[in-house]
């Protein structure tokens, strides 16, 4: 009859239906004493919880070898004490069983797994600019052929000639104030300037600067700016100094000396300079960054002392390359040009710096 009832009872209810509801009625007891249901799962006893466990296993292993239908039957009986205490042993063995898997589970993946390779470097590349090897810059001497060209004249309608004196200074560009022998009526000007002409310094008489301005081929003493017109000094017109028409001096027309039209030009001389030196110009970064290449013109004076006086840029080339020629023509160096007499007298020539890449 027992053994009827027993697996009546086994077939009527699956293993999970039971341990299902084991589960709900071990939390229906924790939620009703926390702590007591704590304290009878894990003991108050110094005993470890494995070895309870252990203990606990072993004596329903003992009791199903004795008798597997008495223990099968009392599994399902409602002895409260008994199927509390089964319900905590079965509950703890499976949770303990689960934490011993996961962690066998999680060291024999850990065993499993490659150690990781260390990190290859990263090398940081640099951008690298190539910069093509440039051609020296080639500097030019002057090669003055020509003779200068121009004049100038002027006057204020005086009728006294025009008196003996100095010549203004001499300068490559256009006049703002014409000379005159008369002192200025301004005493003390508050922006004063000088008288000039337009014409090369090197070509021009030196003469002493103690002297008033005037033209140096007059014989008159009286201060007079002569018959001309145009304000400046002379018999001709423009603003110069002489006969001619321009802000020039002597004979000719425009500007410069020499008569006939203005041109640069040399002197009286028997011999041109002679270059012993020539530097080589340097290249600007900006230059080099952006490819420029051409020619810088200059006009410059080379100097009875030996030294390259008056640079000025006739056509140049920007992005600092016109500073970097006129460097290098100051750095000339020339045996002075020679009047018929032998004396080394001042040039005025143009010299030519060649910027070229490759």
């Amino acid at each position: 009859m027992e053994r009827a009832r027993l697996f009546e009872l086994l077939d009527s209810e699956p293993l999970r239906i039971r341990l299902l509801r084991a589960l709900r009625e071990s939390w229906s007891d924790f939620r009703s004493d926390p702590v007591g249901f704590l304290t009878a799962l894990f003991g108050a006893e110094s005993e470890s919880l494995g070895k309870r466990l252990w203990r606990g296993l072993r004596d329903h292993c003992r009791e199903f070898r004795a008798d597997p239908q008495s223990y099968l039957a009392s599994l399902v009986r409602r002895s409260e004490p008994d199927r509390q205490r089964r319900q905590i042993i079965l509950v703890s063995s499976m949770l303990y069983i689960v934490v011993i898997a996961l962690i066998l589970s999680l060291d024999r993946m850990a065993s499993r797994r490659p150690p990781a390779p260390f990190p290859s470097p990263t090398i940081a590349h640099a951008p690298v600019t190539l910069i093509e090897p440039l051609s020296p810059p080639r500097l030019y001497a002057p090669r003055q052929k020509e003779r200068a060209g121009g004049g100038g004249g002027g006057g204020r309608k005086e009728p006294s000639p025009p008196s003996f004196g100095r010549l203004p200074k001499a300068e490559l560009r256009p006049p703002i104030v014409a000379p005159s022998p008369h002192l200025p009526e301004i005493k003390q000007p508050s922006l004063p300037v000088l008288p000039t002409i337009m014409a090369q310094p090197e070509l021009l008489p030196k003469l002493d600067l103690s002297l008033p301005l005037g033209d140096p081929t007059s014989r008159a003493s009286v201060p007079s700016s002569g018959p001309g017109s145009g304000g400046g000094i002379g018999t001709g017109h423009g603003g110069g100094v002489g006969p001619g028409r321009g802000v020039g001096y002597g004979p000719g027309e425009g500007w410069n000396t020499g008569g006939g039209e203005p041109r640069i030009g040399g002197g009286d001389i028997a011999s041109r300079p002679i270059i012993t030196f020539k530097p080589r110009p340097e290249w600007t970064e900006e230059a080099r960054r952006n490819r420029i290449e051409g020619i810088v013109v200059l006009s410059a004076t080379f100097a009875a002392d030996g030294t390259v006086k008056h640079i000025r840029v006739l056509r140049g080339l920007g992005y600092g390359l016109d500073e970097k020629a006129i460097e290098a023509a100051s750095r000339i160096r020339f045996i002075p040009a020679r009047d018929a007499r032998g004396n080394p007298v001042d040039w005025r020539g143009t010299i030519y710096v060649e910027f070229h890449l490759l």
